[in-house]
């Protein structure tokens, strides 16, 4: 929280227990109690709400979206395509913004926007980057940074790291 001078971490494993049950072993949980409190556990509890509801109607599908070629640009020796999306209605999880897609593999490498629907009265805006890395075409990391224009305490910035069980055991690092 930049204008409060607050921060705070935490170090976590997600379990996902089923298609709509998600666990969160704590390894570490420093900083300040209001970030704890007050963004990294209301995140957790939006993540795990975020779960229950219906994948079919969150997807970035033309069901939910209409999407526009922006234009194609070179991404780690890749063709990366740009499609600027537009959901059909203003829903819970909808994102308004820009997906690019991996040429080789038509995986999301990176999607950029904010959510049409905030979750919470106490939020004026939410804007998401979510950015995948992959290697040997599966995505193996996840960074998402969030930036919360609240009504309160004025932004918050969220960066979420997430990296794939197999790269835990190895000890490789995100770029």
């Amino acid at each position: 929280m930049p204008k409060l001078n607050k921060n705070g971490r935490l170090r976590a494993i997600r379990r996902t227990l089923s298609a709509h049950q998600v666990e969160y072993q704590v390894l570490e949980l420093a900083g300040d109690s209001i970030v704890n409190h007050e963004l990294i556990a209301r995140y957790l509890s939006a993540d795990k709400r975020a779960t229950e509801l219906s994948t079919a109607s969150t997807a970035i599908t033309l069901a939910n979206y209409k999407f526009c070629y922006v234009g194609s640009v070179q991404l780690h020796d890749a063709p990366t395509y740009m499609f600027r999306i537009i959901p059909h209605k203003k829903k819970q999880g909808l994102i308004n913004g820009i997906l690019w897609l991996d040429g080789d593999t038509s995986i999301a490498v990176r999607l950029s926007g904010y959510l049409v629907k905030n979750p919470s009265i106490f939020l004026k805006r939410v804007n998401v980057t979510r950015e995948n890395y992959l290697r040997d075409g599966i995505v193996e990391a996840r960074i998402t940074h969030l930036l919360l224009d609240t009504r309160l305490v004025g932004s918050a910035r969220l960066v979420v790291v997430e990296r794939t069980s197999a790269v835990l055991g190895t000890g490789s690092a995100v770029p």
